[in-house]
């Protein structure tokens, strides 16, 4: 293995590791169950890497598998005992700074953060502190900081719930989760009701990134597109920026908005060939948001990755009409196919002030060609999603966009295995590390748990 942690045990763990990209080391660091001990020195950044499956060595320990993009080999951390049981059959619902989010829900819906170089392990408010309908999980969380980086400052924020909604925390403060933005529109269609409480479904919140410039978390809401007239519909697709710094009083600023119905449309010149030349394949896609803040140039981008929920050996659409059913439960039997990601197009976000607030002034389509994403390397998946210079990291490809899955869908006999790079500039999809290209679809299998990126220093 690459680089393994050596871990003795007294009053604690110590571990010398080198982190690929430099010579630090981090040294005596002290594993902290339920409370926030600046135990590690303040991190450095270095190329992102790619979370794969943990393996399990024979004497029965867990080892953290990543792939360093930048030199091409593996990093292995042996995964701290003191918290395999709370890890037990927990799920990953982020990577963020440096730190994996789990979500055990069959251990008290335990959420909790964790570092595999150092081993830290933060334990974050109950769930059940929230308000709402029993039936609770946890879809993504990400952080504006790393807690070793900025301890009293670090903000936690989250999906959860049905309809996807918001909640936000201070990992080394709260004692509880802040639900935040509408949770509830009383005109939705659909509804379903618990202990006697009718809860209407509302707007879901797409994904969210932190803005450090202006310490704000950007939040896109449920996403409409209409491909043909090039347009955004809203209201049911917003931007709104959050001030979290006070739990006890959120801020919250709608940047962009408008009248049930009202469309708006990109602002560009000319047309985007690979859009006009795949209309019809694409108008079948579902289209998956992701906000990507690219620090470097303090831009906002919202990336839509297109995903073919059904795909026949020969890569082509399979219609809910082709569908056949199972002859015992009598169900449609899609989730027999594999799903695949086609392609993204991405949109540039201005911004102008108003009355002292920063709103949406014009959202550009990014077109194709040289340079067509200004030379960045953009990293999407249940990651907080993120953006790196090329000419930092010579080894990763130039204007793309690197991807891993983010699939939901437990029962699917598929998961985890839609992950590729696609070349912004000449709309190619090419696979990475050692998986399949998403168009080798006889080669596509379940993964799991789903590789996702992780960055051991994008903290400052």
């Amino acid at each position: 293995m690459a680089s393994l942690v050596k871990r003795c045990w007294a009053t604690g763990f110590s571990l010398r590791r080198r982190i690929s990209a430099g010579s630090r080391d981090f040294a005596d660091g002290k594993m902290t169950m339920s409370t926030c001990v600046d135990s590690s020195p303040r991190s450095r950044k270095t190329s992102p890497w790619l979370m794969l499956p943990p393996v399990i060595e024979d004497g029965g320990d867990t080892v953290y598998k990543f792939y360093n993009l930048s030199e091409d080999k593996e990093e292995s951390f042996l995964r701290n005992s003191e918290v395999e049981m709370a890890e037990h059959d927990a799920k990953f619902v982020g990577s963020s700074h440096g730190w994996l989010a789990l979500f055990n829900r069959r251990n008290n819906n335990h959420i909790f953060l964790y570092n595999p170089i150092t081993g830290r392990h933060i334990k974050l408010p109950p769930i059940e502190t929230l308000p709402g309908p029993k039936i609770k999980g946890v879809s993504k969380l990400i952080l504006s900081s790393s807690p070793d980086d900025d301890t009293d400052e670090c903000i936690a924020i989250m999906t959860f719930g049905q309809g996807d909604r918001l909640a936000f925390c201070h990992p080394c403060r709260s004692t509880q989760w802040t639900p935040i933005g509408e949770l509830f529109y009383s005109d939705c269609h659909e509804s379903y009701l618990i202990d006697e409480v009718v809860y209407a479904y509302g707007r879901a919140y797409e994904d969210f990134v932190y803005w450090g410039r202006l310490k704000l978390f950007t939040c896109i809401t449920q996403f409409e597109i209409d491909l043909f007239s090039l347009s955004l519909c809203y209201p049911t697709c917003q931007l709104e920026d959050w001030d979290l710094s006070d739990p006890h009083s959120p801020i919250q600023i709608t940047c962009s908005g408008g009248e049930r119905g009202d469309r708006k449309r990109f602002g560009f010149e000319g047309d985007d060939e690979w859009i006009d030349q795949n209309l019809s394949l694409l108008d079948k896609c579902r289209r998956i948001p992701y906000l990507v803040y690219a620090e470097q140039q303090d831009q906002l981008f919202i990336v839509i990755r297109f995903v073919m929920d059904r795909v026949a050996l020969d890569g082509s659409y399979v219609h809910i009409d082709e569908i056949p059913y199972d002859p015992i439960s009598g169900r449609l039997l899609g989730d027999t196919y594999p799903y695949k990601t086609i392609g993204f197009c991405a949109l540039k976000v201005y911004y102008r002030p108003v009355n002292g607030k920063e709103m949406v002034d014009e959202v550009s389509l990014v077109q194709g060609g040289s340079d067509s994403l200004d030379g960045l390397t953009m990293f999407i998946g249940m990651n907080h999603s993120f953006a790196v210079s090329s000419a930092d990291f010579p080894n990763l490809k130039p204007n793309s966009i690197y991807f891993t899955d983010a699939n939901r869908h437990a029962s699917s006999i598929y998961g985890g295995h839609d992950i590729g790079i696609f070349d912004y500039a000449n709309k190619t999809l090419s696979p990475c590390y050692c998986y399949p290209c998403v168009d080798d679809v006889k080669s596509l299998k379940r993964i799991a748990p789903p590789p996702m990126w992780f960055t051991p220093s994008l903290g400052n």
